[in-house]
């Protein structure tokens, strides 16, 4: 029987961690996902029906894809570039990603009469790996 080497363990981790681009996009993506959600959510029962909706939703929205990009450049991607140039590539990204969500959800739900939670599901599996590219290869392009 062979002893188990918490050393050799953590190095492996570390290793995995330390090189592997996608390992991190997932992991900061389940933070970001969390944290989006919490900073809609908590306004919203707070707020609702003293603020209109799309004020909250506007705020939270500022607010997630700020952390996400804080999140994403310093820890998934590692990034050393021009910060604002970055953040604005970045918002780019997301911000063509949710028009294409509307029109997906329009075509898919409301036109074509599909269940809205399996589309969605579907819509944030296939955004989700098209944004991690869509950084890698634009928002965070190296020079």
């Amino acid at each position: 029987m062979t002893k188990h080497n918490p050393i050799r363990t953590t190095t492996r981790l570390l290793d995995i961690w330390n090189n592997s681009a996608p390992i991190r996009y997932l992991i900061v993506g389940g933070w970001n996902f969390a944290f989006g959600y919490a900073v809609f959510a908590g306004p919203y029962w707070l707020l609702n029906g003293i603020w209109p909706d799309w004020v909250i939703a506007t705020l939270a929205a500022i607010l997630s894809i700020t952390m996400s990009y804080v999140t994403h450049r310093f820890i998934t991607y590692r990034s050393h570039g021009c910060w604002w140039r970055e953040y604005l590539r970045f918002y780019v990204v997301y911000g063509g990603q949710s028009l294409l969500n509307i029109l997906l959800i329009w075509l898919l739900v409301t036109k074509l009469r599909y269940n809205a939670y399996a589309t969605q599901l579907a819509i944030s599996l296939v955004l989700t790996l098209a944004s991690y590219w869509a950084h890698k290869l634009y928002s965070f392009k190296k020079p």
